[in-house]
């Protein structure tokens, strides 16, 4: 009797490979002939499971923000205010090798995503979400005193959501604005106005696996 296949369990495996040979190959070699090669499968088989290749870049982005929203937890699960903001930052700006390699998918998803409606629709909900993040983390650094209290928190929102999304293009065009120090630099720069000498003290004792920005 053939082995009976667990329909999500495969899908999973499905979109892991594509990561997989993302990660490994390069965006642009990541097909779905690639990823049906590196399953044994034919090309078609892929279909049994996924309404087209979209889906499978969809299914992937989808979790990239779950692997991020798992690291983001971890990393603020001990702190507040800039120090929570920080290690918020550190796990979805691309200063890194494994968020540098998620941004080429997610920029990718969005070429996709610009005529999809339901692909759109998705990175709303994935940047309102972060929004009220950083909101949340910009409201306590005033409540310790990191910021001062004439800090337009939405505004700075708006801004350093801008900010993730431009670096992770300017990553996947591998431009010089990219640089793990220029990226923190303009964060720094986009808060410098308002930081208060306990912001900048919690600023240099940030966890980040990249050069942080001079607090000189």
């Amino acid at each position: 009797m053939p082995k009976k296949i667990d329909r999500e369990d495969r899908r999973a495996q499905i979109v892991r490979t594509y990561l997989k040979i993302a990660a490994r190959d390069g965006l642009e070699t990541t097909t779905s002939r690639a990823v049906a090669n590196e399953l044994g499968v034919s090309t078609g088989a892929l279909w049994h499971y996924f309404a087209g290749f979209d889906d499978v870049v969809f299914r992937a982005f989808q979790l990239i923000f779950d692997r991020t929203n798992d690291r983001i937890a971890k990393g603020v699960a001990e702190h507040t205010g800039l120090r929570a903001l920080w290690e918020m930052l550190e796990e979805i700006l691309p200063v890194g090798p494994e968020t540098e390699r998620e941004a080429f998918v997610v920029v990718n998803f969005w070429g996709r995503a610009t005529s999809k409606p339901d692909l759109a629709q998705f990175q709303t909900e994935v940047a309102a979400q972060w929004r009220r993040q950083l909101l949340t983390h910009l409201q306590e650094a005033v409540d310790a005193g990191e910021l001062a209290p004439s800090a337009p928190l939405a505004g700075l929102a708006d801004v350093l959501m801008v900010l993730i999304t431009g670096f992770q293009v300017e990553c996947a065009l591998q431009t010089t604005l990219a640089s793990a120090q220029r990226q923190w630099q303009t964060i720094h720069h986009c808060l410098s106005a308002w930081l208060t000498g306990t912001g900048l003290e919690a600023i240099a004792h940030a966890s980040t696996s990249s050069p942080g920005p001079s607090t000189q």
